[in-house]
């Protein structure tokens, strides 16, 4: 277990320390985000203006595809005749993007 007191404690230090107090927090340390005086840190939390977020929001989704139109196009063109299927499985998912990428590739290549 990580010892996250001591590595606030000693900056300099290059080895992670296990926990030997049983007043340290057991996995992650969420008190120490809380409330890091406590501990001796320091309140590093920086705040935002939320109508900035939301413009960036705005900026950075898209509205009607995952990706550029013509990508998303040609991905779905290529599940169907592929007979490719989008699961909720992570690992799945990301071999379904290997094949569409690697199809995409074979394609350009032509």
């Amino acid at each position: 277990m990580l010892n996250v007191v001591n590595i606030f404690k000693e900056p300099q230090m290059t080895i992670v320390r296990q926990i030997h107090n049983s007043r340290s927090p057991h996995g992650r340390p969420s008190i120490l985000h809380a409330v890091p005086h406590l501990y001796g840190g320091r309140d590093c939390l920086h705040h935002v203006d939320l109508e900035k977020v939301q413009v960036c929001l705005d900026e950075c989704v898209f509205e009607d595809f995952p990706c550029d139109e013509d990508v998303f196009h040609i991905c779905v063109d290529l599940m169907s005749e592929y007979n490719l299927k989008l699961t909720n499985d992570v690992f799945e998912t990301v071999n379904l993007y290997i094949a569409l990428r690697q199809l995409i590739n074979n394609e350009l290549d032509h």
